[in-house]
């Protein structure tokens, strides 16, 4: 545990530059994920209604 919190500390001092780039990869993966989410609720909702037409 404590190369983790090396690794924050420095992270948070600044001293880990190229961080940065992969942060703003995973927040768009993250995204990417939450959009996916709410599109597969989409669609379980809508084969719900057609079982129950069917």
């Amino acid at each position: 545990m404590q190369k983790l919190a090396n690794w924050q500390n420095k992270t948070n001092q600044g001293k880990l530059v190229a961080t940065e780039s992969y942060y703003t990869g995973v927040v768009a993966a993250l995204e990417g994920i939450k959009q996916l989410k709410r599109q597969l609720k989409i669609a379980e909702e809508e084969r719900e209604i057609l079982n129950k037409e069917g």
